[in-house]
């Protein structure tokens, strides 16, 4: 009788190991998260989410989340709007975040969490980068692909008048990873694209648009 010594799913997780590749199962193919970092970097990478997960459970909620270390960034911001809803009794389906950039690089710098609303880090920004100083979009650096992005505060805020906030910002896409597409899932959306950031801007959309500005949750390095 034939014995098979290697499953084709072994061979290939065998493949992509001696590549320096990370397994089909243990990504997006399986049971993990989109990435486009070498195994050593996705490692590493999902080290810090289970170490920032582990500090959230035993330290208590931080002062800024670390945004890329959610599988699934929508969940996060719907239980942040909800729990804005019932602290001041507002319908969910009324609320919107409202974006401001912050002047901390990174978690270690926020000095204590917002009274309201939460702050995220984190994410990087590819096509422009955020000028802190003039507190708009700016074009990048020379040599420079992914820009670190400021921590941001998403504040809720009540809109029941559909009032058209877009004057005067870029509708920034924000994406898991620096492929940007995704596929399909079963609400119709990306299941790459999380969603549209509001930035100030001094340039028209269009300009930013060329030059294909987006947030990414993480760089593929």
């Amino acid at each position: 009788k034939g014995l098979v010594v290697m499953s084709a799913q072994l061979d290939a997780a065998y493949s992509n190991l001696i590549f320096s590749q990370v397994p089909g199962p243990w990504g997006e193919a399986g049971n993990g998260y989109p990435s486009l970092k070498p195994l050593a970097s996705w490692f590493k990478d999902f080290v810090g989410r289970v170490n920032f997960m582990n500090d959230w459970l035993t330290k208590g909620p931080p002062n800024s989340f670390w945004i890329s270390c959610f599988f699934f960034p929508q969940g996060y911001f719907t239980s942040a709007l909800q729990a804005y809803a019932r602290k001041y009794k507002e319908p969910i389906d009324l609320l919107e975040f409202v974006l401001t950039v912050k002047p901390y690089a990174g978690l270690d710098d926020v000095p204590e969490p917002p009274a309201d609303g939460v702050y995220i880090h984190g994410v990087f920004m590819e096509g422009a980068r955020f000028d802190p100083d003039n507190n708009c979009m700016a074009e990048s650096r020379p040599a420079e692909l992914f820009a670190p992005h400021n921590v941001m505060h998403l504040m809720p805020s009540r809109n029941d008048a559909g009032v058209d906030r877009q004057e005067g910002m870029y509708e920034c896409p924000f994406y898991k990873t620096n492929v940007r597409a995704g596929t399909l899932s079963t609400t119709g959306h990306s299941t790459n694209h999380v969603c549209n950031f509001l930035l100030p801007s001094n340039e028209d959309a269009k300009h930013w648009i060329r030059r294909g500005c987006a947030i990414i949750s993480m760089t593929n390095d």
